[in-house]
């Protein structure tokens, strides 16, 4: 098994719909197999409100960041809960795929791995108020 180690891709905070869409800095690790924590533990909005989080990985060419996870969305009036996402390079795409485009929520792409991996969510208000969630990502990565 080769070197394990573990990235904070955004730290337990609460965040607010003021900054509605966040990436986080992108960390150097080039890896084989990984898997990913949302840990949501606590919201304070409306039904329609929503978290989105995502893991991004850095393709082949270095410049284009590739969607891996679309975490399942966490509405806003939501109790606590963790989400986890696993990659693992093994893994074999049926076909070629779209990469211009975001997964839909609760989908991820297993054979997607790269030299760098990032965080990024975004928060939309359904208008009822001001939305917060506090939340943060984790991962485990295998090189």
């Amino acid at each position: 098994m080769g070197v394990m180690r573990t990235v904070e891709l955004f730290p337990s905070a609460t965040r607010i719909t003021a900054v509605a869409n966040s990436a986080g800095s992108s960390k150097l690790i080039a890896f084989k197999k990984a898997i990913f924590l949302l840990n949501v533990t606590a919201t304070a909005g409306a039904a329609g409100d929503v978290l989105d989080a995502y893991v991004d990985v850095l393709a082949p060419d270095g410049a284009t960041w590739l969607n891996a996870v679309h975490f399942t969305q966490v509405a806003g009036n939501s109790a606590a809960i963790k989400h986890y996402a696993v990659l693992d390079s093994t893994a074999v795409a049926a076909t070629s795929f779209n990469v211009t485009s975001d997964c839909s929520s609760g989908v991820t792409k297993p054979y997607l791995c790269g030299p760098r991996v990032r965080g990024r969510y975004t928060l939309v208000n359904a208008g009822g108020g001001a939305q917060s969630v506090t939340f943060s990502i984790y991962g485990t990565l295998v090189g």
